[in-house]
This record gives C-alpha cells, structure tokens and sequence, in this order.
C-alpha cells in the first residue's frame, strides 16, 4: 500500500479544497475508504508513525483553503479517538503488547514437577529396550531424577533447599528486567489513552516548531535541498513537514495546541 508520510496531524490536515458542508464523510472527498484512514489514524496514535493512505486528490489541493479543513479533519480524528471502537483496539492492543511478568517460585516448581515426570517416563521406556551400560545408564539416570523429584516435594528433605535454590538464580536480575519493560510499557501505552494522544499531539509540536518555510533551497544532484547544512541535515519527516507549507502547518499546529490545552 502507497503511504504518504508526512506528519500523521499534518497529512489529515491537508487532504483537500473541497467543499464539506453537504458531503457525508471528508473521505469521500479523497475518493478513500473510511475505514482505511481509521486504521492508519490508530496505528498513528499507537505507535508513533507518520503514514497515511495514498490519495491523488492531495497532489491537485490548492492554496488559501487549507487552514479551512483543518477543524473538520481535526474534529472527526478526535470523535474517533474518543469513540468506544477506539478505545477497545486500544484496549486490545495494549494487552497484546503488555510485557509477561516472570514466573514465581510456585509456577516454576510445578512445571520442573511436570518435566521430571516426563523424563522418568520416558527413562523407564527407554530403560526397557536397554541393555549392558545403557540400561545402567537409564537406572542411574532415573535414580537421580527421583531424588530430585523426593527432595522437591518434601521440604523436609535435606536436599529441598539445594534443588529449590535452582529457581531462585537469575530471579533478581529477571524481576530487573520486567521493572524496566513495564516502565517502557507505562509509558509507550500509558493507561488512559488521552495520556498517549497528548504525546503525540506533544510530538508533532515539537517537530514542527521551528520550520522555517522561507528557507533558501537549492538544486543538487538532480534534487531540491537545503542551502543551510543544518537544515539539510534535518530528517526525512522535518522535511516532508517543510513541505506541507506554511499555511498547513501553521492551522495544525494552532489545532493542535488548542486540543492539548483541552487534555490538560
């Protein structure tokens, strides 16, 4: 699928000229299926990026309306943000990404139970077919396995702490780990998700800050670019921000700060 990939406010806030009090749904301006923009506007929010669907309609958009449609795009994006099929892929998608908490010592002594209980059967088959140093093999093997096994399951065993102490490595340093993912967790799917769409809103205005639309371009390799080394040395979505001009930028990031003041 083409993706055009300016900033995700920035790209639904340039869609077209058109007039929109008589029309259904902005995006049958665009000649685009609704249901496609909503999927590129969750994953947007979700995860940060900057695409959206292809449209032919955007390369014809003319000059002095723009700013116009910045409230009817902005508008529909937050009644979808705030919708319940919005907020129950959100739901869904946090769970799916929520990091697995390590097991404990009850979970851990269990499952080894299970797994010595497999090998015991499985020893005692092989055992059968055996002869000579194999089968000696098998019954040393399944003597240790018994033990361990005894020694598990009697706390009262001498040999209970030694095995028990098997569950215990690594768990500090695991119990570390699953801290700091959650923490990464809390904070890329925050709970509430107006906590999520202030980031992103938070994002986009600092990304577009301190685009200078009157910048000097230059032709080089065939290509525009910048005149300012430090402007050339910008990112790719800087750029493609650039390029959206100044009368798109300018309502977006005015729409944008006034929904944010709103979040507070």
């Amino acid at each position: 699928m083409k993706k055009i990939t300016c900033t995700w406010m920035a790209c639904l806030l340039v869609l077209t000229t058109m007039a929109f009090a008589v029309v259904k749904n902005i995006f049958d301006q665009l000649d685009m299926a609704e249901a496609e923009a909503r999927e590129y506007i969750f994953g947007n929010f979700k995860e940060g990026n900057l695409a959206f669907p292809h449209s032919s309609v955007i390369k014809g958009i003319a000059t002095g309306k723009r700013a116009g449609m910045v409230k009817e795009l902005g508008d529909y994006i937050r009644r979808y943000s705030s919708s319940p099929e919005f907020l129950q892929d959100y739901k869904e998608a946090r769970e799916s990404a929520k990091p697995a908490a390590p097991a404990d010592k009850a979970a851990k002594l269990k499952a080894r139970l299970e797994e010595i209980k497999h090998d015991i059967e499985s020893n005692e088959k092989g055992m059968k077919e055996a002869t000579g140093d194999m089968k000696k093999l098998y019954e040393a093997t399944i003597t240790m396995l018994k033990a361990e096994q005894k020694a598990l399951q009697d706390p009262k065993d001498p040999q209970h702490g030694l095995f028990m102490s098997n569950f215990a490595e690594g768990d500090d340093l695991n119990a570390e780990q699953y801290a700091a993912a959650m923490k990464e967790f809390d904070k890329e799917y925050p709970a509430n998700v107006q906590a999520l769409i202030k980031r992103r809103l938070q994002e986009f205005l600092a990304l577009t800050a301190d685009i200078d639309f009157d910048a000097k371009l230059v032709e080089r390799g065939g290509r525009k670019r910048f005149a300012d080394p430090k402007l050339e040395a910008k990112d790719e979505t800087w750029k493609r921000c650039f390029r959206c001009g100044h009368e798109t930028i300018t309502a977006a990031r005015a729409y944008a700060q006034q929904w944010l003041k709103e979040l507070h």
